[in-house]
């Protein structure tokens, strides 16, 4: 059995399932109360929040198996003791140009992450205990040590995802990704032709097959899109297709990054409402169980909590997450781009290094960022605010993101979800 273990933290958590872990257990002081939480699976667990004073170590209790990671309070201010998730591109080689990539992966790109550095990332990774890694590129699966990479990663115990376009996957891949517990997202971007205009021709079906092979095969796996202006309105022919194929769908939102800056797919101002109503249907009762959104994209309660909680932060850039590039450059959060981008990974220092502001203070400065005022007397506490996006629109993190809903939402009919 996998437990997680929280230590004298306050944890929030999204989509963890009993492939990945079996339990939670979590002590409160004030009662003496040891409550045990059992992840049902496949059902997603909802966004929340686990409060603990001690966990595991007590008098008379022991945990009864395998404590897979252990979450306590950080010495670092506003953040984990470590990244919670890893974003790890490990190569910037791809067979598409997609107008919305946020790596501007293809194109000749070539740089891939050493099979070296990648052994020195799963020591640390395992020291400080990094529940994720996200694993992207570029394409991942064009990198020449793919299999020895997911190897190594498997080896560190964390939680592995990763993403395919259906460019590339051998049967020996699908063996390696079922054996290794690796949850793989295939991505398609809108129905046939809106998702061939925009991935090429042919690639909605190629999506499809990869998809099925993917499930005979027994791997973790899922579709994946993400919301542009031209895929909003089949949404829910997505939501359908997955259903019927008995798969959940994972939805994203764009942002300012890599192509998307100029090839007009990022939603606009214009698009709020039309975002507004898709926003509505996939938090809709009869929806949201068989999908997987990005936290910003949902409405959660009560708002008095997580706001208290989070300390005014919705984003996990810098407090909870970082990303490393297929150059090897550390970042807070890719969509802050090479503004944040600061050094190199144990060239300029280690995770923890920069983490805990050892190699520049710029970790710091995101964790700084508070939300705007608006999102203080909005009841919808969406999380759809974005510091990143703030800084590329406006220079500056005073101002709302331009597609923050605050407006709409107010002038909207009320939410219910």
């Amino acid at each position: 059995m996998k437990i997680i273990r929280l230590e004298n933290t306050n944890f929030g958590f999204s989509s963890l399932r009993k492939d990945e872990v079996d339990k939670l257990v979590e002590f409160d002081s004030d009662s003496g109360a040891l409550k045990v939480h059992i992840l049902q699976s496949p059902q997603q667990i909802p966004f929340g929040l686990v409060q603990s004073d001690l966990i595991g170590q007590l008098i008379g209790q022991k945990l009864d198996n395998e404590v897979v990671r252990i979450i306590h309070n950080s010495p670092v201010p506003n953040a984990y003791s470590a990244p919670f998730k890893i974003y790890l591109d490990i190569t910037l080689f791809c067979s598409f140009q997609c107008p919305f990539c946020l790596s501007g992966a293809g194109s000749g790109q070539r740089a891939s992450l050493p099979v070296m550095l990648i052994e020195k990332l799963v020591i640390e990774i395992q020291e400080l205990g990094v529940m994720y890694v996200k694993i992207g590129g570029g394409d991942p699966f064009l990198h020449p040590d793919f299999e020895t990479i997911i190897n190594l990663l498997r080896s560190a115990g964390c939680f592995l995802t990763i993403s395919t376009n259906s460019a590339l996957i051998k049967p020996q891949i699908v063996d390696l990704l079922a054996k290794a517990k690796v949850r793989t997202s295939v991505s398609i971007e809108g129905m046939e032709v809106v998702n061939d205009r925009l991935r090429g021709s042919g690639h909605f079906q190629k999506a499809l097959n990869v998809l099925e092979t993917l499930k005979k095969g027994g791997v973790n796996v899922l579709l994946r899109t993400t919301l542009l202006r031209q895929n909003l309105d089949d949404i829910p022919k997505l939501v359908n297709l997955a259903r019927s194929r008995e798969v959940k769908i994972k939805f994203s939102y764009c942002r300012p990054a890599g192509r998307a800056v100029y090839n007009q797919t990022m939603l606009s101002p214009q698009d709020s409402s039309r975002y507004l109503k898709v926003l509505k249907y996939l938090n809709s009762p009869e929806v949201l169980p068989h999908i997987l959104m990005d936290e910003g994209m949902m409405f959660v309660q009560p708002v008095e909590i997580l706001q208290k909680l989070l300390r005014g932060r919705m984003c996990g850039a810098a407090n909870r997450s970082m990303h490393i590039d297929a150059n090897g450059k550390v970042s807070p959060c890719i969509f802050f781009g090479p503004t944040f981008s600061f050094g190199e990974i144990y060239k300029d220092g280690t995770i923890r290094d920069f983490w805990q502001g050892k190699v520049g203070n710029k970790f710091q400065t995101v964790r700084a960022i508070r939300q705007p005022r608006e999102c203080d007397s909005c009841s919808r506490l969406c999380k759809n605010e974005c510091p990143a996006s703030r800084f590329y629109f406006w220079g500056n993190y005073d101002q709302q993101d331009l597609n923050c809903l605050y407006e709409v939402t107010r002038k909207s009919d009320s939410l219910t979800v």
